[in-house]
C-alpha cells in the first residue's frame, strides 16, 4: 500500500520590503496612492490655439452672445407673416428677401422659408406653405448668452470646447500647470534596446510601454521625465 501523500502550505507572501503580512488589493493600493496625491495648484496662461489637451484653471464667461445677431438657418427667403395674408400660394412680391445661412434677418422679418420650398417666378418668390413665426431663424443668445459660463475649473480642454471658447472671442485661458511624472524602471536582469543582451538578462520593454501609455493618455499633458534603473 503506498503511503498518504503529505502537503505543505507556502509562507504567507511578503511585500517589497520583505516585511510579511497580507497583500494589498489593486484598487486599496489605488486609493492610498490617490489620497496621498497632491492636488496640481499652479497655472499658466497659453493662447488659446496652444490650450488643447489642458486644465482649465478657472471659470471662462462669454463676453458675447451666441450668435451674436438673429440670422438664418437656411438657404432661403425670409419672409414677413403679416405679408402673407388669405389663402395661398403666396406671392409676396417685394417682400421676400433672399437670404443664406448665418446672414443677418433683417428687421421686421419673421421668418425663413427653405428655398426648396419656395418657386421662383422672375424676381417673385411663390410660397405654396405658410411657414410658422421664428421659422429656421437662430435668435441671438440661444446657444449662448453673454455672460454665461463656457468653461468651468477643471474642465478638460478638449477640441470642442476650445472651438466654443473661440466662437466667444476668448484669445487666451489660464490652465493648470502639466502634471509631472517620474518613470523609474528597476531590476539587475534589465538591458535597454539597443544594447547586447547577456545571460539571464531581458530587455526593459516596461519603461518603453509606460512611457507610450502615458504619452498617448487623452486628458492633461504630461511633463514626463524617465530613469533607468539597474
Amino acid at each position: 500500500m503506498l503511503p498518504k501523500p503529505t502537503f505543505t502550505t507556502k509562507a504567507e507572501p511578503s511585500c517589497s520590503a520583505g516585511k510579511a503580512g497580507a497583500v494589498l488589493a489593486v484598487d486599496i493600493a489605488g486609493a492610498k496612492a490617490v489620497a496621498a496625491a497632491i492636488a496640481v495648484t499652479g497655472s499658466e496662461t497659453l493662447p488659446l490655439i496652444d490650450a488643447a489637451g489642458r486644465v482649465c484653471a478657472g471659470a471662462v464667461a462669454s463676453s458675447i452672445d451666441l450668435p451674436p445677431f438673429d440670422n438664418s438657418a437656411m438657404d432661403g427667403y425670409a419672409v414677413r407673416l403679416g405679408d402673407l395674408a388669405g389663402e395661398g400660394p403666396w406671392r409676396p412680391a417685394g417682400c421676400t428677401v433672399r437670404i443664406f445661412t448665418g446672414a443677418p434677418v433683417p428687421a421686421g422679418f419673421d421668418a425663413v422659408v427653405m428655398q426648396e420650398n419656395c418657386e421662383r417666378s422672375g424676381d417673385t418668390a411663390i410660397l405654396s406653405r405658410k411657414p410658422p413665426a421664428g421659422q429656421n431663424i437662430r435668435i441671438a443668445g440661444e446657444d449662448v448668452a453673454k455672460g454665461a459660463c463656457v468653461a468651468a475649473a477643471g474642465d478638460l480642454l478638449t477640441p470642442e470646447r476650445i472651438a466654443l471658447l473661440a466662437a466667444t472671442g476668448t484669445a487666451s485661458v489660464a490652465v493648470l500647470r502639466r502634471v509631472r511624472i517620474g518613470l523609474i524602471s528597476t531590476g539587475s536582469e534589465l538591458v535597454e534596446p539597443g544594447e547586447p543582451l547577456c545571460a539571464g538578462r531581458i530587455y526593459n520593454s516596461n519603461r518603453f510601454f509606460r512611457r507610450a501609455a502615458l504619452d498617448g493618455l487623452p486628458g492633461p499633458a504630461l511633463d514626463s521625465a524617465d530613469f533607468a534603473g539597474r
